[in-house]
């Protein structure tokens, strides 16, 4: 997914992670040398990407931990919330070209930063967009935003229907049952922590390991 000539999008900054200005991260690329050689540089929407120093990473489950050099404080990493992280395309190893070019239209399921941004439908009708991808216990889940609503889907072979990356589009086949959890209520009030808690656990019914 070139961004322009030269650079390539290669994860995703999330939210902050504790108060010492830590922040979580996606991140696709198959190689951690570009974080250990300060490598990556981190762009918000239209604008020119910027240098950054990571001073240290870590692993928890499949996101990445991020300390960057001048981020102290939460409120500090708040305002990186969403930013991409890219890298100059001549940086980058074989492997990853390998990945990043890969030839979309051969039927199979895309990469993971392909979907960030995607718009998500059921048949005609608009879910929202996908605004994060996270594996819980292994299992994968993708976060679409429905205005004040959090769709939490289970990316399960068999409940997407296809994919239309042209479009920037994937069209689900949900479960009987799934979107109603979310979405029969159109009044209802923002969600409680509690209420969030029992909707992850209804989620679990829904989800089974991902065929490959």
């Amino acid at each position: 997914m070139n961004l322009n000539n030269s650079f390539v999008f290669i994860g995703k900054l999330t939210r902050p992670h504790g108060i010492h200005g830590e922040i979580c991260a996606q991140y696709f690329a198959e190689s951690f040398d570009y974080l250990k050689k300060n490598q990556i540089l981190l762009k918000a929407g239209k604008l020119d990407p910027q240098p950054c120093e990571v001073k240290s990473f870590k692993e928890q489950g499949n996101i990445l931990i991020l300390k960057i050099q001048g981020i102290n404080t939460r409120t500090e990493a708040e305002r990186y919330r969403n930013y991409d992280i890219v890298i100059d395309e001549k940086l980058l190893s074989q492997e990853d070209k390998d990945t990043i070019n890969n030839d979309e239209d051969d039927g199979e399921a895309p990469y993971l930063h392909h979907l960030i941004g995607a718009t998500a439908f059921y048949h005609s009708q608009h879910l929202g967009k996908i605004e994060e991808i996270a594996f819980p216990a292994g299992q994968e889940i993708w976060f679409i935003r429905n205005g004040t609503t959090e769709i939490l889907y289970p990316a399960v072979s068999q409940f997407i229907d296809h994919y239309d990356l042209k479009n920037n589009a994937v069209y689900l086949n949900p479960p009987e049952g799934l979107l109603e959890i979310y979405l029969n209520n159109d009044e209802k009030e923002e969600q409680s922590p509690a209420t969030k808690k029992i909707e992850k656990q209804n989620l679990k019914k829904f989800s089974t390991k991902k065929n490959q």
